[in-house]
């Protein structure tokens, strides 16, 4: 799933900017230092955790009126990176301008706003955009770990992304009674 939230969001990024296919990719903004790629825009996912408000969801799921047992989901917020390394310092700026507008403008992602030019992946329910700011130290010590220079970036945190291995769901009993022990216990 996290891939697939990725391309989506490669794709959206690559048509608002009207850049050609290969000048957005997914990739580590470490290969702005060690390569010679060509120019472009780099979406890097940098950090992932858990949204903790939804960690306690049921494990038991009504199914045409059956209850069955599932393992709940894991819902995940990305941390991504844009990058832009253009040959003309002034093209990178104006086209971070553009991927902060474009999601300024769409602050989320679902299937139910996706362009028939970018179908929405299916199994992912929606994204959020969540503009994430960062101090000087942090942004410092993140590019030092990406390879040194410090390229014109944005860093969005990407709410919701659901991952559930899919396998078949099991019968559940269906709980019809609760009894609750009075008794003292020493």
């Amino acid at each position: 799933m996290i891939n697939d939230a990725l391309e989506y969001i490669r794709r959206e990024l690559r048509d608002h900017l009207g850049v050609s296919d290969g000048e957005v990719t997914i990739e580590s903004a470490r290969v702005i230092s060690d390569s010679d790629l060509a120019d472009g825009a780099l979406i890097t996912l940098v950090n992932i955790e858990e949204e903790p408000a939804l960690r306690n969801t049921p494990h038991v799921v009504q199914t045409a009126g059956q209850p069955m047992r599932r393992e709940p989901s894991v819902f995940m917020n990305l941390y991504v990176q844009f990058s832009f390394d253009f040959q003309d310092y002034g093209t990178s700026l104006l086209n971070l301008s553009n991927t902060i507008a474009l999601f300024q403008h769409n602050r989320f992602f679902s299937a139910e706003t996706a362009r028939p030019a970018n179908p929405f992946p299916a199994g992912l329910g929606r994204m959020i955009f969540e503009h994430h700011n960062m101090s000087f130290e942090a942004l410092n010590n993140l590019w030092s770990v990406m390879g040194g220079a410090l390229y014109p970036c944005v860093i969005y945190k990407v709410r919701l992304v659901e991952i559930r291995h899919d396998v078949p769901d099991v019968s559940a009993d269906e709980i019809t009674t609760i009894q609750v022990d009075t008794a003292v216990r020493r």
